[in-house]
């Protein structure tokens, strides 16, 4: 029988309620020993129970506290919105791209709320995957602040599970030592904190994910009826949350097998047997689950209303993207929102997004992504403690199930995430996070608990866990740990939700009231306009274009990401050059907004707005666009995007020399450029040949 065994048998037979008196004889002088016993277990479990309760509400005093000095991020502004028309009109049709249940949970509030709906008749609106921003901004910003802070207290949740779920886990594992000290990484880790109230789905998805595995690890220890039943709940609970957590259908049944193969090979046939049936049993129930989360309806919106289709999916060429999704679609064998998410997840994963990672861009992300910026935003105790642990070899031959239930499925969702060439944020790697935790702290525990010296070093490093979460308060998005600078300097080695996610919008605002400056310009990533927040700046982002002259000479706010390139289409080598050398005067959200004083050479994105105008009328007015693509390509000679505006006017104005002479060059850049995809390359080698030119 080995220790985690004995240990859970030993927890449950001191919990068992006492016997009848008439039931036994007790022997002299026994019963005070008893009593005594069952006196000493009952103040145990007092404490373990105020620890934990104490973590809790440590978590949510930081998580709540922290919330409401952060502006709406990106994904949030999509989130509310869909998460409202699922309960108003039963519209899964809004936001596919991720499941309902998080939304779902989040909008719980709304229902007690006066919501002021700009768009009422939304209910089967037709819609695409840019209009589910557009309208999400509407509908948050019709409404007043406290709309989106009861959303993001109700989302937080899924954080509580997450860390009762690590205490659990780790207690049955390797007892309360661990448990505790699990329990205070979870409480006070600045990722974890940096998502685990927003209105988003990584956190949940980790907290799914290692529900689902310690419901796994239950079975093993003891197979019945019930555990196989909590265990096909808790992967359907994984399945609503977030479509990565599909890979359980992978960690699962590995889990269950390797168990048999290496643990439990007595009697291999019949428990082979039972084992595959367990698992049949897991899927039905953990499919019935995941109906249930849509209503038991295939259909995503209501009456005949279409849902959109990924934006990207005539580029992918992945086999379950194009073929297998469209096939289940048929049979009708999920949600019809759901297929649709999971077919929008794996064309983002296989055609990626531009990422930008130790101050260089990659046009379709980098393999070794995630590893370095895990070394980035996991905290110093986190690392110390996985490199500890990995040195606690005999104590790990001694528990090797349980360091099977840690490692194998953080290697299995590492491997996936490291194949995707979507690098856009450590999040993605959150349900790893919990996982080492657990590690770190049942190796370093191991080697600490007969080693008074080594017991005041983990002290020291909880304080320095402690200590690190709350100096990076509130700006936890944009946290780097000390061996890369701290949050201050997380901005020269990441971007996109790693720093800004637009979250420090009004520490602008507040910034500008403190400073008063002349003239101001604010240049912003995410779908957010200046009146959001009252910033009386000239602005730019997804949805704003004020018109911005080069040199600008005052006061320049720019988002992180836009500074390391990521955020202004045709511009992003050039905006990265532009703020290389630049220091900035101020960093607003640990370094999610930086500030620059004085004179700067803006060349790059004056160029994006004109072409953006000149899009906007190239088929009406030629001629202007053409001198707005060539105004363009002046101000920025690395811009394909200008010299695919001069290519098609000239094409257009009937001088094809010229334009294939611009196509040549458009194509050319375009090749170079890290921030374009193989989509934009294909759809210009398309439209070359359209057009009766040719593509060198």
């Amino acid at each position: 029988m080995d220790e985690p065994t004995k240990t859970i048998m030993a927890s449950e037979l001191t919990t068992q309620p006492a016997r009848h008196p008439s039931q036994a004889t007790a022997k002299p002088g026994r019963s005070s020993v008893v009593g005594q016993s069952a006196a000493a277990g009952s103040r145990r479990n007092y404490v373990e129970w105020a620890v934990l309760l104490a973590l809790v509400v440590i978590m949510l005093a930081q998580l709540w506290a922290s919330i409401t000095r952060l502006s709406i991020t990106s994904d949030e502004i999509d989130h509310v919105q869909a998460a409202y028309r699922y309960w108003q009109c039963n519209d899964f049709g809004w936001n596919p791209e991720h499941p309902p249940l998080v939304k779902m949970v989040a909008a719980v509030p709304l229902l007690f709320m006066h919501v002021n709906d700009p768009i009422p008749q939304a209910c089967g609106l037709p819609d695409s995957k840019a209009d589910d921003f557009i309208v999400g901004h509407a509908f948050v910003f019709a409404n007043p602040e406290s709309m989106l802070t009861a959303s993001r207290m109700a989302a937080s949740i899924f954080s509580v599970i997450l860390l009762l779920t690590v205490w659990f886990f780790a207690r049955a594992m390797f007892g309360f030592p661990v448990a505790v000290l699990s329990g205070i990484l979870v409480a006070f880790d600045p990722t974890f904190l940096a998502h685990g109230a927003l209105v988003t789905t990584d956190v949940a998805a980790s907290a799914g994910i290692l529900l689902a595995v310690y419901a796994a690890y239950r079975y093993v220890l003891e197979p019945n009826v019930t555990r196989t039943l909590a265990l096909g709940l808790a992967v359907g609970f994984a399945f609503c949350l977030k479509h990565s957590t599909i890979l359980l259908a992978a960690i699962v049944p590995v889990l269950l097998l390797a168990n048999l193969v290496f643990f439990d090979r007595a009697e291999f046939g019949p428990k082979l047997r039972r084992v595959m049936g367990a698992l049949l049993v897991v899927a039905v129930v953990s499919l019935t689950v995941l109906w249930a989360c849509y209503g038991f309806r295939y259909a995503a919106r209501p009456g005949d209303a279409a849902i959109w289709s990924p934006p990207r999916l005539s580029h992918a060429h992945g086999t379950m993207a194009i073929k297998v999704i469209p096939q289940l679609q048929s049979w009708h064998v999920l949600p019809q929102a759901y297929l649709v998410g999971l077919q929008d997840v794996l064309v983002e994963s296989e055609l990626g997004r531009s990422s930008f990672l130790l101050g260089k861009l990659y046009r379709n992300g980098a393999w070794f992504y995630f590893p370095v910026a895990a070394s980035i935003k996991f905290t110093v105790p986190v690392l110390l403690m996985m490199l500890v642990s990995a040195f606690s070899v005999a104590f790990w031959k001694r528990h090797r199930r349980d360091l099977m239930f840690l490692i194998v499925p953080a290697i299995i969702f590492l491997g996936f995430s490291m194949s995707s060439k979507l690098s856009i944020g450590v999040r993605h790697l959150l349900p790893i996070l919990a996982f080492m935790m657990i590690f770190g702290c049942a190796g370093v525990w191991a080697l600490a608990q007969n080693r008074r010296w080594m017991q005041v070093a983990v002290i020291v490093l909880l304080i320095y866990q402690a200590a690190t979460s709350l100096h990076a308060y509130p700006n936890y998005l944009s946290y780097a740990n000390e061996l890369w600078g701290g949050p201050g300097e997380a901005y020269r080695y990441l971007a996109n939700s790693d720093v800004d996610w637009g979250q420090a919008q009004m520490m602008a605002r507040d910034y500008i009231a403190k400073t008063h400056p002349a003239n101001c310009f604010f240049l912003r990533t995410y779908n957010n306009k200046n009146r959001d927040y009252g910033i009386p700046c000239g602005g730019i982002s997804e949805i704003q274009w004020d018109k911005l002259e080069t040199p600008f000479t005052g006061t320049l706010i720019v988002s992180a990401s836009m500074v390391d390139g990521i955020g202004v289409r045709g511009a992003s080598i050039q905006t990265h050059h532009t703020f290389a050398d630049k220091q900035p005067t101020a960093k607003l959200g640990g370094s999610a907004l930086l500030v620059y004083e004085g004179t700067t050479d803006v060349s790059p994105i004056v160029a994006a707005q004109l072409i953006l105008h000149a899009r906007e009328i190239g088929n009406d007015d030629p001629q202007q666009a053409l001198d707005l693509g060539l105004k363009a390509a002046a101000l920025d000679p690395t811009s394909g995007d200008a010299h695919v505006i001069t290519c098609g006017a000239y094409h257009t104005l009937g001088d094809l020399g010229k334009a294939q002479q611009q196509c040549d060059l458009a194509l050319s850049l375009i090749r170079k450029d890290p921030q374009y995809g193989p989509e934009q390359t294909k759809y210009l080698e398309d439209f070359i040949t359209r057009n009766g030119l040719q593509v060198h």
